[in-house]
């Protein structure tokens, strides 16, 4: 079981350097893909107005992505985000680990183990907390389960063999007979 995105585990961590790109935009990370289509329109950060791309193009560039993770918490978010904030995600994830080979064998690399998303800042819909606070609440580890899926979806598939195939066909065709 992975229940911590340290060490070896930290290319599964949304902070972990790659890129998404989205619309135009290449992000340097899941988390700076993430926090742009948190908005939508007009944008009022530090006493500046911005466009939406303008907006979303400065995210590019801020180089920490826990710079852009305090970002977000300040943004005006979109009137639909909880609706689309698993689709949005997921999206960041399948691109991070589909377009880069490297960090797809690693993803691969974790076989069958269950991820976990384990934190201690009381994220209990994408991952686990562990702080004393929160040691008795079951989190949704929404984004482990993407982590998963994303694995079971870029995993290679086994081809069956010639044999496997006739095989197949003939106990189809002669259980429908009877």
């Amino acid at each position: 079981m992975i229940e911590k995105f340290k060490g070896r585990y930290y290319f599964l961590s949304n902070f972990y350097p790659c890129k998404v790109k989205h619309r135009g935009i290449e992000y340097p990370s899941v988390e700076h893909y993430y926090v742009a289509q948190k908005i939508k329109g007009i944008q009022h950060y530090q006493g500046q107005y911005f466009t939406e791309t303008d907006f979303k193009e400065l995210l590019s560039k801020v180089k920490n992505p826990a710079d852009v993770k305090k970002m977000g918490s300040a943004l005006k978010l979109r009137s639909d985000w909880n609706d689309i904030k698993f689709g949005v995600m997921l999206f960041g994830v399948e691109y991070k680990f589909s377009k880069d080979e490297k960090l797809k064998e690693m993803l691969l690399s974790t076989g069958d183990e269950q991820i976990i998303e384990g934190n201690f800042w009381h994220d209990n819909f994408w991952g686990n907390c562990s702080c004393d606070k929160c040691k008795n609440i079951n989190g949704e580890n929404n984004l482990g389960k993407i982590l998963m899926r994303v694995r079971e979806d870029i995993r290679p598939k086994k081809q069956s063999s010639f044999e496997d195939m006739i095989n197949e066909n003939f106990f189809r065709s002669s259980g429908s007979e009877e």
